[in-house]
């Protein structure tokens, strides 16, 4: 059978399933809870792992549908259109030759324009928005000062900025459902048999990432690209341009706050694993673990900067980031070949 005939069939038998397992989900009322957040982005990353990305879209447009006539149910068909994207996504993502942190990045980046995009469809088709959800709790926070004004004597080195706290907010829900999907699709396509050479190293390398995440960080271009992208959010807003579209200012300062994440992520790492490797003490690793945390919460622009900056230095002397990707990758070849994959 043609290759492709082979994965238009597979994709409309994956495709009448899904419709099959949604339709009980929604009948029972159990779809409206971790099925369609987390469930039907994981089938879709499954489904791209088998049948790639035209016919997985093709399998995503045609289940939207189908919910859409049969069931005429057009909260269902928003969630599962975000749901599916989420899934073609992480799939892309595993897929795709790249490290682990880099399909973060560039996942939680697309997820949360994907997040905001369908907002608006599901705010004016069926009146839920996530966005105006996390802005009740910021004006619930607002109505009563005594809560705000208690947590800043708990933590006296904290600045409480609920505008900053609103936008966080906002970023970490698509980052953590773009981190949840991606691990648990590598996991059950691992069982499954269906993942590439690409996403078999990435399995490794997620099994390793409890004692090699300190070595694990983004690419160097992307690392340039979220910064060049920072500057350039700063300087618009130091030069007082205004942005008046509240969905495309939100889109803007939530990629702002992934990307700060990211990189001060990164120079913490490349600046912390220079200070153990060279001095090889715990108690001054110990010291270096307590300024970070207290500057990140009390001084973060300073903070962000001057590590930005010696990380920066440091990695062009001593080629540190290459090190670390060398270490990760020589220990997931090692784990590839021990279990012959």
């Amino acid at each position: 059978m043609n290759s492709s005939v082979k994965k238009l069939t597979e994709a409309a038998i994956l495709s009448s399933t899904f419709m099959v397992i949604t339709m009980i989900a929604l009948s029972t009322g159990l779809g409206y809870g971790l099925y369609l957040d987390f469930g039907v982005p994981i089938i879709f990353a499954l489904i791209y792992f088998r049948c790639e990305f035209k016919y997985t879209l093709m399998c995503g447009i045609s289940s939207v549908t189908l919910i859409l006539l049969v069931l005429g149910n057009f909260a269902a068909a928003i969630l599962v259109s975000q749901s599916f994207l989420l899934g073609i996504l992480c799939g892309y993502l595993i897929a795709k030759s790249s490290d682990i942190f880099d399909d973060l990045f560039l996942g939680s980046i697309v997820g949360v324009i994907f997040m905001i995009l369908v907002d608006i469809y599901a705010r004016n088709i069926i009146g839920y928005s996530f966005m105006e959800e996390f802005q009740g709790y910021i004006d619930y926070f607002n109505g009563n000062p005594a809560i705000v004004e208690n947590m800043s004597k708990l933590l006296p080195f904290v600045n409480i900025n609920l505008q900053v706290i609103y936008y966080l907010f906002i970023a970490v829900f698509p980052f953590g459902m773009v981190f949840s999907i991606y691990f648990v699709s590598i996991m059950f396509a691992k069982k499954l048999r269906i993942l590439n050479e690409n996403g078999k190293r990435k399995y490794f390398m997620m099994r390793s990432i409890r004692n090699y995440s300190n070595f694990m960080c983004m690419k160097k271009e992307y690392f340039y690209y979220a910064l060049g992208y920072v500057a350039l959010v700063s300087l618009l807003r130091y030069s007082n341009i205004q942005i008046n579209n509240v969905y495309l200012n939100t889109i803007i300062t939530c990629v702002e706050y992934l990307s700060l994440y990211f990189i001060f992520r990164d120079a913490n790492i490349l600046i912390g694993n220079y200070i153990n490797i060279k001095y090889k003490k715990k108690s001054l690793s110990l010291l270096y673990f307590a300024i970070t945390i207290v500057s990140f919460f009390s001084v973060f622009k300073v903070a962000f900067l001057v590590y930005v900056i010696v990380a920066i230095f440091m990695d062009k002397k001593f080629n540190l980031r290459e090190k670390q990707k060398y270490i990760v990758d020589s220990h997931t070849e090692k784990l590839m070949i021990k279990y012959k994959i």
